[in-house]
């Protein structure tokens, strides 16, 4: 459009004619986009926040664990996923449980916002800046890229994340949105808030010296997130405020400069929106306070990003400070009451999935399409859509703000039905970060705004709700168009005074008031405690598992007349993984009720458990020479023979292993390991590797506990030692020394082929 021509062409002019430092990292945009690649600086960062009341900490093994109240312990219990002991008594915790300090930098670098339609909230900044300035600095920010991408596309191209076809356009679109933005924040025309652009791009082209406050300091490059929040907090405080302040009087002037413009004052147009009716319109009657265009003239726009800019404006953030936070976060807070919706679709899919042997990987969509009753489907599917609708708005906060740090890239890309069912399971690792994640922020944002709607009206934090008991009234709750637009527009008053324009005026604490009354008092905090999460069966920590089936039940090992015959048997992938889902249901049974050692792992299965008629008989033949004394063992072998079928398979054994253990050996070193596979005790050392990568270098915290560049040997001597594993005096005399963790997975599939050619 033609004012979009004029911006970029005043943004030129000055670009090219100013001499203020301040100006250096735009015309490097501008004019050199190449030296911003590597030192670009992000558009759209948060703060890292903390949830008031609910604090996380970590489990021995690394998961994240919620303690109420003060945040230091006062009880002891398990950890969700892996059942380590946490908390703590008398405000001490107990080892191996501490504090999770979330206060690394998250933000990105380069243009992050995506495209354009994702941009759904006004822009907040972690740097202090208020939402019209924040806002004015992107769209400066945006226009001189846009003069970059004509200079130098590719580089340009280069800058923003992800990519795009067309910089141009897309620069563009970002454009016409922050004017759409600042016209809504300013309570302006569209002519109005361009002018106020323009009068910005007047004031940077004046020396430092004109700007009160402002040293001549260089911004060659913004590198670091400090020298950009310098950059920013300069042009904010020496140019733009200034420039906002007494912004109406400086309007008028301009539009009257404009009136007088004979260049353009002679277009018919411009003396109807700019001039007065009566000096071009013979007919209408003279000195009447009717007939005049400041009696005409449109009233300001009222919404919730104007009311902030307000607030703003007349320095009332102490005045009002409950107000302030309201419509800081005002467009995130709207999303809180789709709370109960989410937390439902999570409790459906927990109760579907819950302890299933194998993850699930099908897509959205597929999932939906699986046979379901009419009523079941309609719910399911307006669960899901709401779920990745909220998603969608609030990625980018999650990325940077969330509690929960989700791993790079789950927030790049919106959610649709052909994304991954996993991302809807609420689970502690993998994609299923992102929907516990999500609940977690919702349930953040609402505790935040409560507890401090409770400090300000003197009550006490007592009422808690727990998220398996939440409603949409416990929640803070309301439609913007229906409920909260009307409130302000009650409190607004009008004026007008002979020859002068209507003004406007809120009264900004009855506003307050009613906004506290309305939608915040009275409302609970919600706690982390209760969380829909689902544990598949993988997830269990088996060392835990173990331990409470020693505690209750005597263990010995399999005999090898046993071991043998049940590897005969079990020549098929579902034969093995059927045989194993029956050993993991017996040993949770086992581990909370105990029975007699010397029972027959049949009869405990057909008797006590009473699954005779859902398990395959092939399988309850199998086990008809085990006892429950064997079950540990039962379970190392069968688990070891499944991932030695996925290995025939050519699928990956453990797929959600840190990839710094699945170093390839070289040949020296397979050469030597061979040696000692061959002369070794196989069955055991395959066995007692596979259950170290499985209970131990699976850990959320792995590489941490075990570094790759330790000796494999080292490594597994102590573990076989706890165990008084036969095979620990063999390992240590013969295993070679130089290979190391980061090739477990290498040696344990070296090993399983070995045994396979001996069969």
């Amino acid at each position: 459009s033609g004012a979009l021509v004029e911006m970029a062409v005043h943004t030129a002019a000055v670009l090219l004619c100013g001499h203020n430092p301040i100006l250096q990292p735009l015309r490097n945009l501008a004019f050199s986009p190449h030296l911003m690649q590597v030192r670009s600086f992000d558009l759209d960062s948060n703060p890292i926040s903390r949830l008031l009341v609910l604090s996380h900490s970590l489990c021995p093994n690394g998961h994240p664990c919620t303690v109420g109240e003060c945040g230091r312990p006062m009880e002891k219990s398990r950890c969700l996923d892996c059942g380590a002991q946490v908390g703590g008594e008398q405000h001490r915790a107990l080892p191996g449980f501490q504090a999770f300090q979330n206060t690394q930098d998250r933000t990105q670098t380069g243009h992050i916002l995506g495209h354009v339609q994702h941009r759904q909230t006004t822009g907040v900044s972690d740097r202090g800046l208020t939402p019209v300035v924040f806002v004015l600095i992107r769209l400066l920010t945006h226009l001189a890229m846009l003069l970059g991408a004509t200079k130098d596309s590719q580089s340009l191209q280069n800058i923003i994340k992800p990519q795009v076809q067309d910089p141009v356009s897309f620069l563009q679109q970002h454009i016409q949105e922050d004017l759409a933005q600042l016209t809504r924040i300013l309570g302006k025309s569209v002519d109005e808030t361009i002018n106020i652009l323009h009068l910005v791009l007047c004031s940077l082209l004046k020396d430092p010296h004109e700007h009160p406050g402002q040293w001549p300091v260089q911004f060659d490059g913004l590198s670091t997130k400090e020298k950009r929040n310098r950059w920013e907090e300069v042009v904010s405080r020496t140019v733009i405020i200034p420039e906002l302040e007494g912004l109406d009087k400086k309007l008028l002037k301009l539009n009257k400069q404009i009136q007088e413009d004979e260049r353009i004052s002679s277009n018919p147009l411009v003396k109807i929106v700019y001039g007065d009716p009566a000096t071009f319109l013979s007919q209408l009657p003279k000195d009447s306070h009717i007939h005049h265009t400041k009696m005409w003239s449109c009233r300001k726009r009222i919404s919730v990003e104007n009311l902030g800019h307000v607030v703003q404006q007349k320095n009332a953030k102490d005045a009002v400070p409950l107000l302030w936070k309201f419509l800081q976060k005002e467009t995130e807070l709207r999303l809180v009451k789709f709370l109960p919706e989410i937390l439902a679709l999570q409790r459906d899919l927990v109760r579907r999935f819950q302890n299933t042997a194998e993850v699930k990987h099908c897509s959205i969509r597929d999932f939906l399409n699986e046979p379901l009753s009419d009523v079941m489907k309609d719910q399911l599917q307006r669960r899901v859509n709401v779920f990745l609708s909220v998603w969608n708005k609030l990625r980018s906060l999650l990325d940077t703000n969330g509690e929960i740090k989700l791993p790079k890239d789950y927030c790049d890309a919106d959610l649709t039905l052909d994304s991954k069912l996993e991302v809807l399971l609420p689970r502690r690792q993998g994609l299923g970060l992102c929907s516990t994640a999500l609940t977690s922020y919702l349930i953040s944002l609402h505790n935040d705004l409560i507890h401090s709607v409770n400090k300000h009206t003197r009550e006490d934090d007592r009422y808690l709700v727990s998220p398996s008991e939440v409603s949409d009234l416990h929640l803070i709750s309301y439609e913007v168009e229906r409920d909260l637009i009307p409130l302000i527009l009650s409190n607004c008053q009008y004026s007008m005074e002979k020859g002068g324009e209507t003004l406007q005026d809120f009264d900004l604490g009855r506003i307050q008031q009613q906004v506290i009354s309305k939608f915040l008092q009275g409302k609970p905090l919600i706690t982390l405690t209760g969380i829909p999460t689902l544990v598949y069966r993988q997830d269990r920590n088996y060392e835990q598992l173990f331990n409470d089936v020693r505690n209750k039940l005597d263990q010995s090992a399999l005999p090898s007349s046993v071991v043998n015959m049940i590897s005969g048997e079990l020549q098929s992938y579902s034969d093995v993984c059927d045989a194993l889902s029956v050993t993991e249901i017996s040993l949770g049974f086992l581990a909370m009720a105990g029975e007699n050692a010397e029972m027959l792992l049949t009869d405990y299965i057909e008797k006590v458990l009473q699954m005779g008629d859902q398990t395959n008989p092939h399988v309850l033949q199998v086990f008809r020479r085990c006892h429950l004394k064997h079950i540990i063992s039962l379970w190392q072998l069968l688990s070891t023979r499944k991932s030695e079928q996925l290995l025939r398979l050519r699928k990956d054994p453990f797929p959600d292993l840190n990839a710094a253990y699945k170093a390839e050996l070289e040949p020296e070193l397979a050469k030597l390991l061979n040696t000692y596979l061959v002369h070794s005790r196989l069955e055991a050392f395959l066995q007692e590797l596979h259950e170290l990568i499985v209970l131990k270098l699976r850990r959320v915290r792995a590489v941490d506990e075990f570094r790759p560049t330790w000796s494999l040997k080292e490594s597994l001597l102590p573990y076989l030692d706890e165990k008084d594993s036969e095979l620990a005096p063999e390992l240590e005399e013969f295993f070679p020394d130089a290979i190391l963790l980061s090739h477990a997975v290498a040696t344990w599939r070296a090993a399983a082929l070995l045994r396979k050619e001996r069969r």
